[in-house]
């Protein structure tokens, strides 16, 4: 089952009620689940955004949705980021910000750059290993209204700006495409991206904040892009069962086949990582276990049931083992909270 991050799901909901979408209806008909785990590492698939796409077309948007989400997107999840590109204080430093997109903003897009004479291009680059998925028109779309939003925000005077180009033909009317990116739009040319103005890139923005810029800059070093490495495959599992709690009753070869290894070669890796399946089964119900038990109203046996029990009394047998006290006693207040023990 595909999940949408909760952050992504402001930015997709905003340009649904935009186009006069239900994107409530989208996601039921595509079977999205909202992933509310923070793991910087999940994104949605490629073909995942490409039936999203598609879905939306067949509720009849009174605008061109790929470039009303782009213009929707935020970096509500990554101020950091938000915060290099708006404390810069050229186009050219802000434009580092793209060297990080395949890790911070989704693994298969990627920019380059090439310049001839006065003008800089922008590629935009959609890449799939398995070659299924490249040719992402409307992912395209989004990038390059997301792209202009921000650009917009840094040079309100459009004197960076010259023009977009996209490989593929119009999906939509030229005048939605002039409406909504506010600039020249060129189709069916030899890539995607955004012609600059060369000689702009340099030019100072008013209001540069250099020591915000720094420090914006050492926190995405130093922090979010060591979060986005590889982790263990122990931490991998328990970011999966956080995310997708139908996993938690489901046995260990289904979540095998979901991280794509053998259930035995997943049995001797996390021996290898000093712990094992049954051990991380337990340890993230139990986290989940306390955290719906003192943030939520939820009752103990629909409790018991998300967390993949048959029944209330074999919920409370293993909370007991964990805590020692019932899981109404620990809902009384009878226990410290897990993060103060």
């Amino acid at each position: 089952m595909e999940t949408i991050n909760f952050r992504l799901l402001a930015s997709l909901a905003n340009a649904a009620r935009r186009c006069n979408v239900d994107l409530n209806e989208v996601m039921q008909a595509l079977k999205l689940d909202i992933d509310m785990s923070g793991d910087p590492k999940r994104r949605m698939s490629l073909e995942c955004f490409g039936r999203l796409f598609s879905e939306v077309e067949l509720h009849k948007p009174t605008l061109h949705f790929p470039l009303v989400f782009g213009d929707s997107f935020n970096f509500d999840g990554l101020p950091e980021l938000a915060t290099f590109v708006t404390s810069a204080s050229t186009p050219q430093q802000a434009m580092q910000v793209l060297d990080w997109s395949s890790k911070l903003l989704h693994p298969n897009l990627f920019f380059s750059t090439c310049k001839q004479g006065d003008e800089l291009t922008l590629e935009i680059r959609v890449e799939d290993p398995r070659g299924v998925h490249k040719d992402q028109p409307g992912f395209v779309e989004a990038t390059v209204a997301a792209l202009l939003k921000f650009m917009r925000l840094l040079s309100p005077h459009e004197y960076l700006l010259k023009r977009v180009v996209f490989r593929h033909a119009p999906m939509a009317s030229i005048e939605a495409y002039a409406e909504l990116l506010k600039t020249e739009v060129v189709f069916e040319q030899d890539i995607n991206g955004l012609v600059l103005d060369a000689a702009a890139l340099d030019l100072p923005f008013p209001g540069g904040i250099p020591s915000a810029h720094l420090q914006a800059q050492a926190v995405i070093l130093n922090r979010l892009l060591p979060e986005v490495e590889d982790h263990t495959l122990s931490k991998k599992l328990r970011s999966l069962l956080k995310s997708r709690l139908s996993l938690l009753a489901a046995p260990m070869e289904t979540l095998a086949d979901e991280l794509h290894i053998h259930p035995r070669t997943l049995q001797r890796r996390l021996k290898e990582e000093g712990t094992s399946y049954a051990a991380l089964l337990g340890a993230v119900r139990r986290d989940l276990a306390c955290e719906m038990l003192s943030n939520s109203v939820l009752p103990i046996e629909t409790i018991a049931l998300n967390l993949g029990y048959s029944d209330r009394r074999s919920f409370t047998s293993a909370f007991i083992k964990w805590q020692g006290i019932t899981p109404r006693e620990f809902r009384s207040g009878l226990a410290p909270s897990p993060s103060s023990r």
